[in-house]
């Protein structure tokens, strides 16, 4: 006796032939439920190849066409769901904030790169014109333009400001811990890295660690270069300002409570401010000299 679950139900096959089904008519949305609500396995080869027939035969649809019909509404109605789930989540809007914030950064970097490249030519075309004791012919346009770049950087950082103050609201309601101990933006930085709050709950701590550092990763794991002590993490001030040959143990020690901070905030969401605490010890206490024992 054979159990196999369909999209569409169950059956029970006795050599290969239906004696039981609890399976749905042709109704999309309690197709749909029902998919929400069960977990299944997928089928074997054996029995994928013969759903169409198995649904024809049960009077869940009448021919393949009202079989492919029925499975792309399920399909569609299914994808919004998922959608309209994952987009409800909290953590979604850090994930989209703390992408608009790099958008932002990238492009007041490329504005900023522009304007000093225009500011370059402006001094050598200037400077030509006085070795030559010649005049250039002065630009209408270009002081206006100009004018505008700098406006846009200055309307960019304004915005980057009001965006990371979003973050920073948004962080002390959904990750209180882990945003006291990361920090806002490098706390929503990991969750966005790492596909949300519930998979950085989720994530080791070792690979906490080094989430930023793929291609450090990939050349130690393929050429065995030396391999990476820290990846996003890096951007902390207890890593990033602690002694070169100190930071591989405080940036482990760090990923350690970052993950501890995540799982609080994602089962419990409590505060626990003793996590900040046990941390700057720890990092006081890594970054000692070692004393020498004297013979």
């Amino acid at each position: 006796m054979t159990i196999i679950k369909t999209w569409f139900g169950e059956i029970e096959l006795h050599n290969d032939e239906i004696v039981h089904s609890n399976v749905l008519k042709a109704d999309a949305d309690a197709i749909a439920m029902r998919l929400q609500e069960e977990e299944f396995a997928d089928l074997d080869k054996q029995y994928r190849g013969r759903l169409r027939q198995m649904a024809i035969q049960l009077g869940v649809v009448t021919s393949e066409e009202d079989y492919i019909s029925l499975l792309r509404t399920v399909a569609i109605k299914r994808a919004k769901e998922q959608i309209a789930a994952a987009f409800a989540r909290p953590d979604a809007r850090i994930m989209q904030l703390i992408g608009g914030i790099d958008d932002i950064d990238e492009s007041i970097n490329l504005l900023s790169e522009r304007l000093l490249e225009w500011d370059i030519l402006e001094f050598e075309i200037s400077r030509t014109s006085d070795l030559a004791e010649t005049h250039a012919p002065q630009s209408t346009t270009y002081p206006a333009l100009k004018h505008e770049f700098a406006e846009s950087i200055e309307r960019l950082s304004e915005m980057r400001k009001k965006t990371a103050g979003a973050i920073e609201l948004e962080m002390h309601a959904i990750a209180p811990n882990l945003s006291s101990l990361a920090g806002e933006l490098l706390g929503a930085r990991l969750i966005a890295r790492a596909g949300g709050l519930e998979s950085l709950a989720r994530m080791p701590a070792s690979k906490i660690q080094v989430m930023g550092a793929s291609k450090a990763l990939f050349k130690h794991l393929q050429f065995g270069a030396k391999p990476p002590k820290h990846g996003l993490i890096f951007q902390h001030p207890l890593i990033r300002g602690s002694p070169l040959n100190k930071r591989g143990k405080i940036a482990r020690t760090m990923a350690a409570k970052l993950a501890i901070a995540a799982r609080i905030d994602f089962y419990s969401k409590k505060a626990y401010p003793e996590l900040v605490a046990q941390m700057e010890k720890r990092a006081r206490e890594l970054s000692k000299p070692a004393i020498r024992e004297q013979v």
